[in-house]
């Protein structure tokens, strides 16, 4: 089995949890807030986490007060598939989120000129295709992933054609 790391983080306001959540956003899947799970390995993590704490000081030396903690823990078997329920519910809640927004854009895409739509268009396909290697990553099937496939495809299919 795959290794998993759970990353657990402290940030005192929204500016600190902001740089978190910019430094930690390929690194896994944030299922509660500042609860992520990951799949790179240990010292991976550690570098990013030391990156966030070096540009946290940096901006306290200008005057700025923050403060962040973190823990790093190595998931065994065992505990990953007690915390695996929450990243199905999480890949679900997203791909529910995925498909009402698709949904929205496929109408807005069939009814405007294509430039109005054309930033988000790629914006919907670079989160539906994260949404589908998180899938891949945790090993996660539901029917829900499945109509987010084919409404990307219809997506794309639509797009491409108004696009001419």
């Amino acid at each position: 089995m795959k290794q998993f790391m759970l990353v657990l983080t402290y940030a005192s306001s929204d500016e600190v949890q902001g740089l978190v959540s910019r430094h930690l956003a390929d690194s896994g899947l944030m299922i509660l807030p500042n609860v992520v799970i990951s799949w790179l390995p240990r010292q991976d993590l550690e570098r990013r986490l030391l990156g966030i704490k070096e540009e946290l000081i940096d901006v306290m030396e200008r005057g700025f007060e923050g403060e962040f903690a973190y823990a790093v823990i190595e998931l065994t078997d065992e505990q990953f598939k007690a915390i695996r329920p929450m990243i199905v519910r999480k890949l679900e809640s997203d791909s529910q989120r995925l498909i009402s927004w698709g949904e929205s854009l496929l109408r807005r895409i069939r009814s405007q000129r294509i430039e109005g739509v054309k930033r988000e268009f790629l914006r919907f396909d670079r989160e539906y295709r994260r949404l589908v290697s998180m899938h891949e990553i945790f090993d996660v099937r539901h029917e829900l992933l499945n109509k987010v496939m084919e409404l990307a495809r219809e997506l794309r299919i639509e797009y491409e054609r108004r696009n001419r």
